[in-house]
C-alpha cells in the first residue's frame, strides 16, 4: 500500500458522519450518459492501482507465494467487466517513494515486519495459512500487477512520483467519468467523480460515489475550502506534529463538539467551522502560517494547499504569482505529457519559444504562437558545414512527416512538434523552466529576421544541451513571458523529449550532442551560479536530478538518449527500478514474506546484493574510469532498522571484452549486440559460461534456471530437496491451468516453503532488473511469476521432495518431464560444482 492513504479518518468520517456523500452509482448509466454527451469521446476511468491491489487479490491461497495464473485471470475478468459496459481504464502505479513520505513508508515497513512475524508464528504453530484477517500482500505483488494489466492490453501508467496528483489531473484532463481508488485525497482534489473500489460489485458495476459538494455542505465550507481543510488536518506536506495546538484551540472554540463522536470527527467538524469563518484570501493563510509552529519552513501551507491544484486550476488562498510561477513537479509533468492523446485532442493554441541570439551573447525568448489545426514542422540542421553528424533527429514514423527541401545541407529530418498548452500559460512555462521536465519543449535559434516566418516556416532547432541543476526564470505576475532574457556564456536549456506519439525504436532514438559548433552559445531558459566546465573533450559535465549524497560523485554520466529512453520505459512500465537508479541512485524494497528467525536463509535483501551490485556498474558505466558512485538501498531485511540507507558499491561483472556500455546495449542492432545482451544478464548472476546450454532452452526455463542456480550458489543451506522441488514446479507448472492450479488443495503448509516462495518471487524482480539493464535480452513476459511460478504448487512439490518422494512422484507420473529433470538438475549441479559449491541433501 502506499505510505499513506490521503488525509487520516476522513473516509470513515464521510462513511459515518456525511452519508449523504456516498452515493450509489450504476457504472454502465453513467457511461452511457457520457457517450450521448460526449459521442466523440470513449467513457474512461482512471485506477488508482495501489489502492487496488489488496482488493484485486481474492485467490484463497496468499502465503506460499502467490496464484499468480489465477491472480491473472481475476484481473482479466475485471477488464472484461468494463469492457463489456464500453468503459475504457486507465491504470496508475507509483514510481517512486517520495522523500517527504520516506519517514511514514518506514514506520510502514517496521509494522509489516511486525505482522509478518505474527504470520510465520501462526503457520509454524498451526501449520497452515490463517484467516484473512492476517492478510499480507503476496511479495511484489503490485510489481507484477503492473506488468499483468500490460500483458492484457491496458495502459497502465508508472508515474515519476506518488500517484494521487496524476491521477486526479489525468482523470481532469481527458473528462475521465471518474477516479477508482480508496484514498481520501480524491476528495480533496477537484477533480472528476470519485468512485470507491471497496464497494464495487463487479457483477453489476454499481458501487459507491463520494460526493465533494455534499461533504462540503456537512462541514459548512465550499470546494475552495478543501485544500486547506485538508493540510489543516495533516497531510503529506503539513505533519500532523505541527497541528495539535491548532486543533486543542478550534475544539475549545467550536460549537459543533459532540460527545457522541470520537476526537478525530471532532477536529474534523472544528477544524472546517474554523475555517468557514475566515476570509478566503492569502492574507488569511499568511496568518495562519504565523500562528502554527512551522519552524523554519513557514510556507508549509501555502505549498500544502498548492499540492492541491490541479493544471489550469488557482485558488484564492494562493496569490497568482505563486501558480504562475511554481515549477511543475514530477508528477504534474508526466501527466502533462506522457499520453500522446493530449497532444492529439489539445485544443489549445501551440506555442513553441523561440530564442534570439545578439552579439551582446544576451538573448531575447518570445512565444510564437501557432493554432490547433496547424502542423509546426521543423527541419533539424546539423550545424555541421556539408560534413554529416552521426544520429540526426528520428523523423517520426507516418504520413505526417515532412521531408526537408532536396539536395540541402544540413537538413537531414523534419520532427513535427506539437506542444500542449493547458489554460493558463504557466502549465507550458513551468515546463519549459524544468530540467527535468518530460514536456517536449524545443528551444530554436534563429535570426531576427525569421521572426516572421517562424510558425510558416522550417526554421533550425538548436541543439539541445544538459547540465547540473539551474535555477527557474521568474515570470512576472501578470503571467506575460519577458522580453528579454541576459545570461552568461554556457548556461543550458533544459532538455527535450520527443513526444511519446512520435516515439522509434531504440536504435533511431534521438542522439543526444554536446559538442557546440564554433561560436554558438549554448541557448538559455536557465542560469547557474557556477558555469559549467568543458571537458577536454567537449562534453558538457554531469548533470544530477537532485542534490543527494550521490550527485557529487556521479561524474563521467551526462544525461544521454539512454536516460530518456529509461524515463520513458520507466513511465510506459516498461522497465524496473531503471530510471529511479538513473536519476536518483536510489532504490527500495518493501517487505517480503520471510522469517526472520531462520538464521540459514539470508534475507532476500543480502541475496541479491552481488547481483544487484553488478545491475548497478551496468547502468552507471563503472568500468570507464573514475570514482564509480554508490547507490543508496532502502531494502527491508532483518536487523535492517531503515535509519539510513545502505550505500552500495557497484561491481563490475565479468564480461569477456568488458562490459558493453548502454548505448550498446539499448540501442544498438545485430547479432553480436543481441549476444552481448544475453551475456552480459548471465554476468550480473554469475553465468557468463553456461550461455550455450542456457541459450538452448525455453525463455521461461532459461530465466528461472539462471535464478535458480544463482540461489543455489549464494545460499549455501539449500539442499537438493530444494534444488528438485524447484525444478518439478517449473516442468509440472507449464500443462496446468488457472483452474486447476485453483482446484489444487494443501493439507498443511511449510513455514520454510513460504520463505523460499518469497525469495523465489523477490528473484524474479532481480530478473526482471538486469533484463531492463541490459537491453532486453528477454521478452519480460518470460519472466513473469504466472510463467513460472504457482505457490501452492511450490508448497506441494516442495513438501513432496523433503518427505523424500521421487523424481517419477515429483514429476506427476510425466515421462517426459524426467529427462528435462535431470539435465536441468545436471546443469546447476555444474555450474554449483565449478564455484566450489556442493549441493547436498538435507
Amino acid at each position: 500500500r502506499r505510505s499513506t492513504m490521503g488525509v487520516r479518518g476522513l473516509q470513515g468520517f464521510v462513511a459515518r458522519v456525511c452519508p449523504d456523500a456516498c452515493q450509489t452509482v450504476d457504472l454502465r448509466q453513467m457511461a452511457e450518459k457520457h457517450r450521448i454527451d460526449h459521442p466523440d469521446s470513449p467513457p474512461v476511468i482512471v485506477v488508482d492501482a495501489m489502492s487496488c491491489v489488496r482488493r484485486w487479490y481474492t485467490p484463497e491461497s496468499w502465503v506460499c507465494g502467490g496464484q499468480w495464473r489465477e491472480y491473472l485471470a481475476i484481473l482479466e475478468d475485471f477488464i472484461n467487466a468494463f469492457m463489456a459496459a464500453g468503459i475504457k481504464l486507465v491504470f496508475y502505479f507509483d514510481g517512486v517513494v517520495e522523500e517527504k513520505k520516506r519517514d511514514e513508508w518506514i514506520k510502514r515497513r517496521m509494522k509489516n515486519t511486525e505482522e509478518i512475524a505474527r504470520l510465520f508464528q501462526f503457520i509454524k504453530t498451526h501449520r497452515k495459512q490463517p484467516g484473512r484477517e492476517m492478510f499480507v500482500l503476496p511479495s511484489a505483488l503490485p510489481t507484477f500487477t503492473r506488468y499483468a494489466l500490460k500483458s492484457l492490453g491496458q495502459k497502465t501508467v508508472c508515474t515519476l512520483q506518488e500517484a494521487d496528483f496524476e491521477v486526479a489531473a489525468y482523470g481532469l484532463q481527458h473528462n475521465c467519468i471518474g477516479i477508482l481508488g480508496q484514498d481520501s485525497d480524491y476528495l480533496i482534489y477537484n477533480t472528476c467523480p470519485y468512485f470507491s473500489i471497496e464497494n464495487l460489485h463487479l457483477d453489476r458495476l454499481v458501487t459507491v460515489m463520494y460526493s465533494r459538494e455534499v461533504l462540503c455542505r456537512v462541514l459548512g465550507i465550499s470546494l475552495t475550502h478543501l485544500p486547506l481543510f485538508a493540510c489543516l488536518l495533516g497531510n503529506d506536506v503539513v505533519p500532523e506534529s505541527m497541528l495539535e495546538g491548532f486543533w486543542h484551540k478550534c475544539l475549545t472554540s467550536s460549537p459543533h463538539r459532540n460527545n457522541s463522536y470520537n476526537r478525530r470527527t471532532n477536529i474534523l467538524l472544528s477544524v472546517a467551522n474554523y475555517i468557514s469563518k475566515i476570509p478566503c484570501s492569502y492574507s488569511s493563510l499568511k496568518h495562519l502560517e504565523e500562528i502554527l509552529p512551522l519552524g523554519s519552513d513557514n510556507t508549509l501551507l501555502c505549498r500544502g494547499v498548492n499540492s492541491y491544484l490541479l493544471p489550469g486550476q488557482q485558488s484564492p488562498w494562493i496569490p497568482p504569482n505563486v501558480t504562475n510561477c511554481q515549477m511543475l513537479s514530477l508528477q504534474q509533468q508526466s501527466v502533462l505529457c506522457q499520453d500522446k492523446e493530449i497532444f492529439q485532442r489539445c485544443s489549445s493554441p501551440l506555442i513553441i519559444f523561440a530564442a534570439l541570439w545578439t552579439d551582446s551573447q544576451q538573448v531575447k525568448v518570445l512565444p510564437v504562437l501557432g493554432t490547433p489545426e496547424l502542423d509546426t514542422a521543423f527541419q533539424v540542421g546539423s550545424h555541421q558545414s556539408g560534413v554529416d553528424r552521426e544520429n540526426p533527429l528520428p523523423c517520426p514514423a507516418g504520413p505526417t512527416a515532412l521531408d526537408g527541401p532536396q539536395g540541402s545541407v544540413g537538413y537531414e529530418r523534419t520532427l513535427q512538434v506539437k506542444l500542449l498548452i493547458q489554460q493558463h500559460l504557466k502549465a507550458l512555462l513551468s515546463s519549459a523552466l524544468n530540467p527535468f521536465s518530460i514536456q517536449p519543449v524545443f528551444v530554436v535559434r534563429v535570426a531576427p529576421a525569421q521572426v516572421q516566418d517562424l510558425v510558416l516556416s522550417p526554421v533550425e532547432i538548436d541543439e539541445v544541451c544538459t547540465g547540473p541543476p539551474l535555477k527557474p526564470v521568474q515570470i512576472p505576475l501578470d503571467g506575460s513571458f519577458p522580453s528579454c532574457m541576459s545570461v552568461a556564456p554556457h548556461s543550458l536549456v533544459s532538455p527535450a523529449d520527443v513526444p511519446r506519439e512520435h516515439s522509434v525504436p531504440p536504435s533511431t532514438v534521438l542522439e543526444t550532442v554536446h559538442m557546440n559548433p564554433p561560436g554558438v552559445t549554448d541557448a538559455v531558459l536557465w542560469s547557474r551560479d557556477d558555469p559549467v566546465e568543458k571537458s577536454s573533450g567537449g562534453e558538457l559535465g554531469p548533470i544530477f536530478l537532485q542534490r543527494n549524497s550521490i550527485e557529487s560523485r556521479m561524474s563521467g554520466v551526462p544525461l544521454s538518449p539512454v536516460f530518456y529512453l529509461a524515463k520513458e520505459q520507466h513511465i510506459q512500465s516498461e522497465n524496473y527500478s531503471i530510471f529511479n537508479i538513473l536519476s536518483h541512485g536510489e532504490i527500495e524494497c518493501s517487505n517480503s514474506l520471510e522469517d526472520d528467525y531462520d538464521t540459514e536463509i539470508p534475507g532476500q535483501a543480502l541475496i541479491y546484493r552481488p547481483a544487484r551490485q553488478h545491475i548497478y556498474s551496468i547502468l552507471l558505466e563503472s568500468g570507464k574510469g573514475g570514482t564509480c558512485p554508490l547507490v543508496k538501498e532502502w531494502f527491508v531485511y532483518f536487523g535492517n532498522p531503515l535509519k539510513q540507507p545502505d550505500l552500495i558499491q557497484p561491481v563490475q561483472p565479468s564480461v569477456t571484452g568488458g562490459t558493453p556500455n548502454l548505448k550498446t546495449l539499448w540501442l544498438a542492432k545485430g547479432p553480436d549486440v543481441e549476444k552481448q545482451r544475453y551475456s552480459t544478464f548471465l554476468a550480473c548472476f554469475h553465468l557468463q559460461d553456461e550461455m550455450e546450454e542456457l541459450q538452448a532452452l525455453e525463455a521461461p526455463v532459461a530465466g528461472f534456471c539462471c535464478l535458480l542456480a544463482y540461489l543455489m550458489m549464494q545460499v549455501s543451506s539449500l539442499s537438493l530437496e530444494d534444488l528438485n522441488a524447484f525444478l518439478a514446479l517449473i516442468l509440472c507448472l507449464k500443462g496446468k491451468s488457472a483452474a486447476q492450479l485453483t482446484g489444487l488443495q494443501l493439507a498443511q503448509v511449510d513455514s520454510r516453503g513460504v520463505h523460499l516462495g518469497a525469495v523465489l518471487i523477490r528473484g524474479l524482480t532481480t530478473l526482471l532488473m538486469a533484463n531492463s539493464a541490459c537491453g532486453f535480452p528477454f521478452r519480460m513476459d518470460d519472466l513473469m511469476p504466472w510463467a513460472v511460478f504457482d505457490g501452492k504448487l511450490f508448497q506441494e512439490k516442495y513438501q513432496q521432495s523433503h518427505q523424500g518422494c521421487s523424481m517419477e512422484e515429483l514429476l506427476e507420473g510425466n515421462e517426459s518431464l524426467y529427462t528435462p529433470f535431470q539435465n536441468l538438475k545436471s546443469l546447476i549441479c555444474k555450474v554449483c560444482m565449478a564455484k566450489n559449491r556442493t549441493i547436498q541433501s538435507r
